[in-house]
């Protein structure tokens, strides 16, 4: 059987596989910030909103807001979709987000974002001319981890993830490294070493949970 830790509480889909024994461990916490702390900074003349994560939607479910929706991950854009939002445009990754930003003529916009979100989106927004108001609503703090154990792959969900785990834990060189996207790859590269290191073309669980089982049972 080939073990596989997951450094948070993101959960793959269920998993029959008996191949496979899939442990978590979450190497961050995160805070949501109630509504009180976010409806005051929401401009009223700004009705184009940035999504990059799943915890800006659960820090906005109840928050009433008219206008469209840019955002980054299939899944990120699922749960919006399940508070009636309406959604403009959907992408696996940043860098293809702003190409379609910058071709239409919005000039202004909201980012939903946490303490340790990267700038990189709203700072190539900026440079083009467009204005982005970053509205804080949820907190990431790292919670570091010894892990004793041996595992046959390590799962990061995040740079932050990736700072945590390394800060007390090395990636063996025999361990398959999977990522949910080209950020966490980078940070993992930054960190780590150029290691190989595995990510979806489709950023869902679904598609994370597949190459998993196709890459380690190879």
């Amino acid at each position: 059987m080939k073990k596989v830790l997951v450094t948070s509480t993101f959960t793959l889909p269920e998993e029959n596989d008996k191949r496979l024994q899939i442990d978590y461990i979450p190497f961050i916490e995160t805070e949501i910030y109630p509504e009180s702390q976010i409806i005051p900074y929401l401009p009223n003349e700004v009705n184009s909103f940035i999504v990059t994560s799943g915890n800006a939607v659960q820090a906005i479910k109840n928050i009433e807001l008219e206008g469209d929706f840019y955002v980054v991950g299939k899944n990120t854009a699922k749960e919006l979709f399940g508070q009636n939002r309406e959604i403009s445009f959907i992408s696996n990754y940043a860098e293809d987000l702003l190409e379609r930003m910058l071709e239409t003529e919005v000039k202004k916009y909201v980012f939903f974002k946490g303490n340790l979100s990267l700038s990189t989106l709203p700072d190539s927004l900026r440079k083009n001319g467009v204005e982005v108001i970053g509205i804080e609503c949820y907190k990431t703090t790292l919670k570091p981890t010894k892990v004793n154990e041996n595992y046959d792959a390590l799962v990061f969900m995040s740079p932050s993830a990736v700072k945590s785990y390394l800060s007390m834990n090395q990636i063996p060189r025999d361990a398959l490294v999977f990522v949910s996207g080209k950020t966490t790859a980078k940070a993992v590269k930054d960190l780590a070493g150029d290691l190989p290191v595995y990510y979806p073309e489709e950023t869902t669980k679904e598609s994370l949970l597949t190459l998993i089982k196709e890459t380690i049972n190879d």
